[in-house]
């Protein structure tokens, strides 16, 4: 209403199609494998290797570097272009149970030399997959909170030199709060696996949408006008750099991706008004072109004191779908702080939501008929949901 202040909720749909006439960079890509002891049970290292194998037969023209880590970091397989895949699995063959969990160290030789590889034309993705917690790192902490802290700073560190990480944990022991920090803020992907027998079909998921990226390295600005303060309901990295909202959002698939949020605005006399301006900034794998930028696209805002106006400007779509992605963002907060009435009263008001997903749907009702909450189910569950990935006939 004019003269007085409002909130108003967006949702921006980023839409990326194929090139039709090109072919994207290879992608460059790192496999580290925990073969820490504990991966020896339940035949968590075998089914790791194995699902690595056929992750290896499913590459195209693609760099790929395998490594296994417990106490240290052992290089299976150094950098190269995949063309004897043979002498790529026989080695992956290899890799043997020993020690401790050196996570963090791991991940930071395995990451620089990642980085090392890359041109302009590539997207850099670490995939590891790990079923512990860190027991023998380069810095050790006793709570959840400083894990997080310390997993945040890593990620975002990653982002920087342009890698994004997809953190798997298999089983009930690893720590949910290190791998979804990592993935969320490094513009990755974390996923929960139950049993190491999932984990086939996951890397052949995985990379399905690694071979469908058009965009890389991208950021979504909201350029605020004076007056106005924007909040992203996101578990990506949001930077708020004066009036510039930067959401980095990592990769982009082939397809549609809904970004929500709302913006408190000032009393304004009646008129329209811009109240922001939205473009999307990204590295292009099919040319190599990097921090390409796409037009500016206006929000409005109309203020004004006729009730019938007011009724007919609200889109109850757009304010629906905002609110479930409030509520899923509330989800993920309420894990990480550890308030178990707060997640299961989440839970519930997700579960009521008419435009929540199947799938996300199905996992969280699961959860409610358990009576148990699986903090690692429903992280990773609620991220994905997060992602805001439309499916076809979605968008």
């Amino acid at each position: 209403m004019a003269n007085s202040s409002n909130t108003l909720y967006f949702l921006c749909l980023v839409h990326a199609e194929k090139k039709a006439v090109s072919k994207p960079g290879p992608l460059n890509l790192a496999l580290l494998i925990d073969a820490s002891g504990s991966m020896g049970g339940e035949g968590k290292l075998d089914e790791a290797k194995e699902a690595a194998k056929m992750f290896v037969d499913g590459l195209r023209e693609d760099f790929l570097s395998v490594y296994s880590f417990s106490d240290s970091v052992k290089e299976i397989v150094p950098p190269q272009v995949v063309s004897n895949k043979g002498k790529v699995n026989n080695a992956i063959d290899n890799i043997d149970l020993e020690g401790g969990t050196a996570l963090f160290h791991a991940l930071r030789q395995v990451r620089d030399n990642l980085k090392r590889t890359k041109t302009t034309s590539m997207t850099n993705r670490l995939i590891v997959i790990t079923d512990g917690c860190p027991t023998s790192d380069e810095q050790m902490f006793s709570s959840n909170n400083e894990w997080k802290q310390y997993s945040e700073k890593f990620a975002l560190e990653t982002l920087e030199k342009s890698v994004s990480i997809t953190a798997i944990g298999v089983g009930s022991d690893y720590n949910e709060t290190i791998l979804s920090a990592l993935a969320a803020k490094s513009g990755g992907e974390f996923k929960h696996i139950k049993s190491a027998s999932e984990l086939k079909g996951y890397l052949q998921q995985q990379l399905y949408s690694l071979q469908k990226i058009v965009a890389d390295n991208c950021i979504l600005h909201i350029v605020l006008t004076p007056g106005s303060e924007c909040t992203a309901f996101s578990h990506r990295n949001v930077l708020c750099e004066g009036d510039d909202v930067k959401i980095q959002l990592g990769s982009l698939e082939e397809g549609s991706m809904e970004i929500a949020g709302e913006i408190a605005l000032g009393p304004k006399l009646p008129g329209i008004y811009r109240i922001a301006r939205v473009f999307l900034e990204y590295d292009d794998p099919f040319c190599g072109a990097i921090d390409v930028r796409t037009d500016s696209v206006n929000m409005i805002a109309n203020p004004t004191d006729r009730m019938d106006l007011i009724m007919k400007g609200r889109n109850d779509k757009v304010i629906n779908r905002v609110s479930t992605y409030r509520i899923a963002n509330e989800t993920i907060q309420a894990i990480q702080t550890g308030r178990p009435s707060e997640i299961t009263r989440k839970i519930d008001e997700l579960t009521q939501r008419h435009d929540l997903d199947a799938e996300t749907k199905r996992e969280l009702l699961e959860q409610q008929q358990t009576g148990r909450l699986d903090l690692k189910q429903l992280l990773s569950t609620t991220q994905r949901f997060m992602e805001g990935k439309q499916k076809e006939g979605e968008a």
